[in-house]
């Protein structure tokens, strides 16, 4: 007989959930947006969400132009944009109370793992299957473990740096309410548990941590990706 209550249950990691909210809420977005800009009159100036998309699409646009070139930035683009779009949103969820997903390294390396990937097919469609190994044996086969240590480099870089300052911020705002509660219980014990010194500090250190660190890291993020792939590219005339 077989006993199922012995079968180990696998846990979920709280990021999963986390990053289902985030993936429905931004495909939701896009849906509202989309009807939206359809509604929209063209021949009259853009207004609320259909103006900030409109910032938004053209700010992506330029970014990646700029780094990637003109002809690139119409097949990279939508990838550019949506990765920017989930990050931010991934990064200030910790405003809402939600488990953040890029204070999961998983997440994080998954992200990279992507652009690493686009990294090296922007490589072998740019110079062929032959450069593309030979590389690692340039300027002399000695150099062998240096290439490929240097090609890894930017998938170690991208998700550790995403990864690490997310996760300290988290920390940090978690040493903090534990701080401010533990000291407004020793200033007014008779309310109990009571966090009031939280609720005035906290938001001071939620706009650094979460806000400021959240868009900083987005856009360092979205940066080296357009950067790293547009060097493989090659120069437009």
């Amino acid at each position: 007989m077989i006993h199922f209550l012995s079968v180990p249950v696998v846990g979920v990691q709280v990021e999963v959930f986390s990053v289902l909210l985030v993936s429905a809420l931004i495909m939701m977005a896009l849906l509202y947006v989309n009807a939206q800009i359809k509604k929209a009159d063209p021949y009259k100036k853009p207004s609320g969400v259909v103006l900030l998309a409109t910032i938004y699409v053209e700010f992506i646009w330029n970014l990646t132009k700029d780094n990637m070139g003109k002809k690139a930035a119409k097949q990279y683009a939508p990838y550019v944009g949506m990765l920017a779009m989930f990050m931010l949103i991934s990064n200030l969820s910790g405003l809402f109370g939600l488990s953040q997903p890029t204070a999961n390294y998983s997440v994080t390396l998954t992200l990279a793992l992507i652009t690493f990937f686009l990294i090296q097919y922007t490589v072998y469609r740019t110079n062929g299957l032959k450069q593309f190994f030979h590389r690692f044996f340039e300027p002399h086969p000695l150099f062998f473990i240096m290439n490929v240590f240097g090609v890894i480099a930017p998938l170690i870089s991208l998700s550790l740096r995403l990864f690490g300052n997310i996760t300290s911020g988290t920390i940090m705002m978690g040493l903090l309410y534990s701080f401010t509660g533990f000291i407004s219980e020793l200033i007014i014990p008779f309310i109990g548990k009571f966090d009031f010194l939280g609720v005035v500090i906290a938001p001071i250190f939620h706009a650094y941590f979460d806000v400021f660190a959240g868009l900083i890291q987005t856009y360092i993020f979205i940066m080296l990706t357009t950067i790293l792939i547009g060097v493989e590219l090659p120069k437009e005339e």
